[in-house]
Formats: C-alpha cells, structure tokens, sequence
C-alpha cells in the first residue's frame, strides 16, 4: 500500500517569522511616532518663536548686601544625589531658567566663597542674577526659612518669576537654608 502526500501543505508562519513581523511592525510605529513628534516641534517653533534670553541659564549672582559674588554653572540630581562643585553655584536645570516667568533654583556649598554668607541675607535684600548674554535680572528677597533637608517640595513654588537659593546649613548641615526672591527688573 503506497500513502499518497497530501499536495496541500498548509503555508503557516513559524513563531520566528511571526516575531520578526512584529518586530518590524513595532519598529515602523515606534519610527512613525517619533516622526510626527519632530513635525510637531518645528510647527511649534514657526508658530512661536522662542526669544533668545527667555531660554538662558544662569551665569553669575551677586548680593551686594552680604559682599556675595559666584560663578554659576549647571547642576542637578543624579541616582538621587545632588551634583555639586567646591568652586561655583549650581542651577538646578529641571526648575526654570532666568527670563522664563517661574521658578530658577541655584544652590551651592555653605562654604565663605560661596552661600556660606546667606545666612546674613535680610527681607528686601536685592539678588542680581546674570545670562551668559550679560542680561541682568534683580531679584527682592521675600523669604527666608531652615527647612528639613528630606523636605524638598519647599523647594519648588507655583509663584511666578522667582528665585530659590539653597544651601546646607545648622549643626552637622542638619537643615537646609532656603531664601526666595521675586523678581524686581
């Protein structure tokens, strides 16, 4: 008895095949997604122009009435930790940037050349802050408190065209210093 082969043979994808679809499907949304985001952004650009000093990070600060004068350059938080420099002021880039209406976060070292002296600072105390275009920016002091250092939401404030200074201070750094002023000019 010979069997007779069935001359239909059912043309189904493997899994591998299967996988290799998907992944190609995946990758064309994922591209596709990407691609109307970029469209987006340069609409956005054309629609409103950014004016070039409402973008700037802060360069230098300086209060007259402690004799403080520093450097400021970029910092953050990574894994959790605080970036921080033993000769410059930090900006804080997740908060916003000088000449952008709200809230520009500079911190730094409790340290004689940096805001070791803002312990001294006063309600009405002007803080003057500089662009790397030279545009200054004065501040009035409004605030000043010692908070908990896990506090952090005391950080941040829905107030408009403010700035935050931060620092270690107290026994063993203990608190942090938080001084807040509102823009003046």
């Amino acid at each position: 008895m010979v069997k007779e082969r069935n001359p239909k043979k059912e043309n189904k994808p493997s899994l591998a095949e299967k996988l290799i679809i998907l992944g190609i499907l995946l990758f064309l949304l994922g591209t596709l997604s990407h691609t109307q985001i970029f469209i987006n952004s340069i609409i956005s650009q054309r629609e409103h122009p950014r004016k070039e000093y409402a973008v700037q990070s802060p360069t230098s600060i300086s209060i007259p009435s402690i004799k403080l004068e520093t450097k400021v350059i970029e910092g953050g938080i990574v894994n959790g930790n605080w970036i921080l420099s033993d000769d410059n002021a930090l900006f804080l880039p997740t908060s916003g940037k000088i000449g952008e209406g709200f809230n520009t976060i500079i911190y730094a070292h409790n340290t004689d050349k940096l805001f070791g002296k803002l312990r001294n600072i006063k309600q009405a105390d002007m803080i003057v802050v500089r662009d790397r275009t030279g545009k200054e920016f004065k501040y009035k002091v409004f605030s000043i408190e010692n908070v908990d250092p896990q506090d952090l939401r005391k950080l941040y404030s829905t107030e408009k065209n403010i700035i935050t200074l931060f620092t270690c201070d107290g026994w063993f750094d203990q608190s942090r210093l938080l001084v807040k002023a509102k823009l003046v000019k």
